[in-house]
C-alpha cells in the first residue's frame, strides 16, 4: 500500500530542514521525500507500509513540534 503523508514541522534554526529530511529518510519505507508549502515547512514523504505514528515521534523528538497534515493512499 503506497502512501502519501504530508507533515508540517516547525522549523527553529536553519539546520532544521537537513535534520527532518534526515530523519524521514531513515524510517522504514520511505521512496521519496518532498518540501512543500509556502514557508517550506511541510514535508511530503511518499512510500510503501509506512508507520506514521513512529515517524511523527522520531521528528517531534529530533526536530521540534510535528503535526501530520494529510495522509492519503497512492494507486499503484
Amino acid at each position: 500500500m503506497k502512501q502519501r503523508i504530508v507533515f508540517r514541522v516547525q522549523l527553529p534554526c536553519s539546520k532544521c530542514p537537513k535534520k527532518a529530511m534526515k530523519v524521514a529518510a531513515e524510517a522504514n519505507g520511505v521512496v521519496s521525500i518532498a518540501v512543500d508549502g509556502q514557508q517550506k515547512n511541510e514535508f511530503v514523504v511518499v512510500g510503501n507500509n509506512i508507520d506514521i505514528i513512529k515517524l511523527a515521534a522520531r521528528l517531534r523528538k529530533k526536530v521540534g513540534c510535528t503535526d501530520v497534515v494529510t495522509v492519503s493512499q497512492l494507486q499503484a
